[in-house]
Formats: C-alpha cells, sequence, structure tokens
C-alpha cells in the first residue's frame, strides 16, 4: 500500500473505503505489548510455588523495560479541541496545545460579531479574547481540550 500524506499530518492508505485507519487497527502493537506482560507476570506467578522466582522477576523486569522504550522513545500527544455553540458542535484535532489555542482564537474571531457592542474590538491577547467570549456567551456555547496520548505505529 501506498501512504499519501494530507495537510494535516494524518496517513491514508488507498483502498476500497478510502478512510483512516481506526485506532483499533493500528493499536495491535499495544495487544502485542499486553500479551508480553501477560506472559511474563504468569511465569513469576508459575514460579511462585517452586520458589524460583529470580528468573522470572528478571524476565518481567526486562519486559517492562523494552515496552517502557518502545514506547517511551515515540511518545507523542494530541490535543482534541471540542467547540459547543448554538448549531452544534466543532472538534478539531491538533498537534499542540499552542495549536488548539490558535484555532480556538480563530473560531472566536469568526464570531466575535455576535458579542454585544460593549465588548468592542476583538482583543490581541488569545487568553482575552476566549475568556471574554465564552463569558459573554454565559454558558450558551463552551470548550474542552483533551490531551490524548498518540502511541508509535511501528511494531516489536
Amino acid at each position: 500500500m501506498k501512504r499519501l500524506k494530507t495537510k494535516g499530518k494524518f496517513m491514508f492508505y488507498k483502498g476500497k473505503c478510502r478512510r483512516v485507519p481506526s485506532p483499533l487497527e493500528k493499536g495491535t502493537r499495544l495487544i502485542r505489548y499486553c500479551l508480553k506482560l501477560l506472559a511474563a507476570a504468569k511465569e513469576v506467578v508459575g514460579n511462585w510455588d517452586q520458589g524460583d522466582l529470580a528468573a522470572a522477576v528478571r524476565n518481567l523486569d526486562a519486559t517492562l523495560k523494552q515496552i517502557e522504550t518502545k514506547i517511551g522513545e515515540k511518545r507523542h500527544q494530541i490535543i482534541v479541541l471540542i467547540i459547543e455553540h448554538r448549531q452544534g458542535r466543532n472538534v478539531y484535532v491538533c498537534e499542540s496545545e499552542y495549536v488548539a489555542i490558535a484555532q480556538l482564537y480563530s473560531f472566536v474571531g469568526e464570531y466575535w460579531k455576535e458579542m454585544p457592542e460593549d465588548f468592542g474590538k476583538i482583543p490581541t491577547s488569545r487568553d482575552a479574547a476566549i475568556k471574554a467570549y465564552f463569558e459573554g456567551k454565559c454558558g450558551e456555547e463552551s470548550f474542552e481540550m483533551l490531551t490524548l496520548p498518540v502511541l508509535p505505529t511501528r511494531t516489536l
């Protein structure tokens, strides 16, 4: 399969459906990590009665370190920005909090004209504009930023 890269830095694959692979399809490596941990833990429990835990515990420790290294070296986060408004909900996936705040400021700027006249011109400070906009809407509109981890896509 040939990878196609979009402006938003998401990977798409050519196929019948032309959709982004779901996290479950890409998450098989996480299942493999869990299975490795389970096997190492079972080895420790199995050797418990025999009193020969040293090798099993060393194996469990090595497995943990291997998985932490694999996950830790490419750990990324994405910010999911959800804006609730009268017409519905806007959802943005952003690479950083800075990008999410810029997107939120852009949204506020686009709809600032709906604010009462005493609010005046939109503040140049992003935080001040965002705070004023959502406080001015008196709970009719709101936003939420969720930080989600993204695990590497390569396998063990």
